[in-house]
């Protein structure tokens, strides 16, 4: 029991998947989480459980866990795990012995399902099959989230997911249903493996609608395309995961040594902090401060900022605010500061720092291509889409924006809720 609780004393902060073990050294469950600290935690507070849970928390002699890079990454290795281990606790991945289907209709309004034993049909879509019924809805609710569907047949009452803002409702007008339609087209090539032609898509009507100058629309957009990145980019298959458990501590490593050496940098990249502005036309702008600590994300070090002196759509003059104020505060000093942006933001923060006299190198990261820029490089360094240290730096810029927006979106329905009081 002694070294049960140093274990979930040592927890990580980040995604992966968690195994629980019996005395006999048998897994009797296994589960994932977006943080393997936070979930595995809950088992042992002191509150009401079910007696199923209950009864599983005193068989636990041991545990341990392997850190991924997603929730994508770990729902799939959840599912080859429990499928290969078949624990007693997670009955019902255990008990789905059928292979599901994700199905798209034909219909006038294609309706998105899961299905079993479905056999192939002109003018029906249909991808699988998945390990279990529970892999299968995880990938859907991942997809939900990036192009909302519809999977419910009454067009007279609208389901919960509409309120939800996952369900476009395509019943209530022509214009509804044709927004709909366009995206069915977009989960079809995401199934279907076409993620690079979606982005690529995705990246010209973003660039459209900023041209007429339709900005909220053009930022869904791009955070549609961010996560679709996010899933697609430096994916790794359930059976990398167990062959190597400790994959992401070593590729974080070589991500590391990547980048300290494309960056000419002396000193060891501990700290690396990241910067990100979200705004729409100035208003509720907000700001973040993403922190990667030896290569990994340390949410605990995470902060947000509410612009306050900049009250127009300057990109510049917030991130000068936002690093003055952080530098402001003795919070520990970063090896390494990125900013979402090009050579105009990294000037910016270049500006700062010197006026502060800060002994800390600014980068920069411009989302178009990824290309960095750095002050004493006149031209962006260029690297393909597989380098590692590319690979990290638009991580953690893809983890301040994300952080960034979430802040920026709560500020908006605040707003919004005191209006309408």
């Amino acid at each position: 029991m002694t070294n049960l609780k140093k274990k979930l004393t040592n927890l990580p902060d980040s995604p992966g998947v968690y195994r629980f073990y019996d005395e006999k050294k048998n897994i009797i469950y296994v589960g994932k989480s977006l943080s393997i600290r936070k979930r595995v935690s809950t088992y042992f507070q002191t509150r009401i459980l079910g007696p199923k849970t209950r009864l599983m928390v005193s068989k636990i002699a041991n545990l341990d866990f392997i850190k991924v890079f997603s929730e994508f990454e770990a729902l799939l290795l959840e599912a080859k795990l429990i499928k290969v281990n078949q624990p007693f606790f997670n009955t019902v991945a255990k008990d789905d012995k059928s292979p599901l289907y994700i199905k798209i209709t034909q219909d006038k309004v294609p309706l998105i399902t899961v299905t079993r034993r479905e056999k192939p049909r002109r003018g029906v879509f249909l991808k699988g099959p998945f390990p279990s019924a529970k892999t299968t809805r995880e990938v859907l609710k991942i997809i939900r989230k990036i192009f909302p569907y519809c999977h419910h047949k009454n067009p007279r009452k609208p389901c919960l997911y509409v309120h939800l803002g996952l369900c476009p409702y395509p019943y209530q007008s022509q214009q509804s249903l044709v927004l709909y339609l366009d995206n069915v087209k977009k989960i079809k090539k995401l199934l279907m493996g076409k993620s690079q032609i979606l982005i690529r898509d995705l990246t010209r009507e973003m660039a459209r609608l900023s041209s007429i100058q339709k900005y909220e629309q053009a930022q869904e957009v791009k955070e549609q395309i961010r996560k679709i990145e996010a899933i697609v980019t430096s994916y790794h298959s359930p059976s990398e995961f167990l062959e190597h458990p400790g994959l992401v501590d070593d590729l974080s490593i070589s991500r590391l040594n990547e980048l300290k050496e494309i960056l000419n940098l002396k000193k060891k990249l501990g700290r690396i902090e990241c910067y990100d502005i979200s705004n729409i036309g100035g208003n509720l702008a907000t700001g973040s401060m993403a922190v990667f600590t030896s290569g990994q994300p340390d949410k605990d070090q995470y902060r947000k900022f509410r612009i306050k002196f900049t009250h127009t759509p300057d990109d510049y003059q917030m991130i000068g605010e936002i690093l003055t104020r952080r530098f402001h505060n003795d919070w520990p000093v970063p090896d390494l500061v990125i900013i979402d942006g090009g050579r105009g933001q990294l000037n910016t923060a270049l500006t700062v720092i010197n006026k502060l006299k800060l002994k800390v190198v600014p980068i920069a990261i411009a989302k178009r291509f990824e290309y960095i820029f750095h002050p004493d490089k006149p031209s962006p360094i260029s690297l393909p889409k597989d380098n590692p240290a590319r690979q990290l730096v638009a991580q953690i810029r893809d983890e301040a924006h994300r952080f960034a927006l979430s802040y920026h979106r709560l500020l908006r329905s605040k707003a919004m809720l005191t209006e309408k009081i």
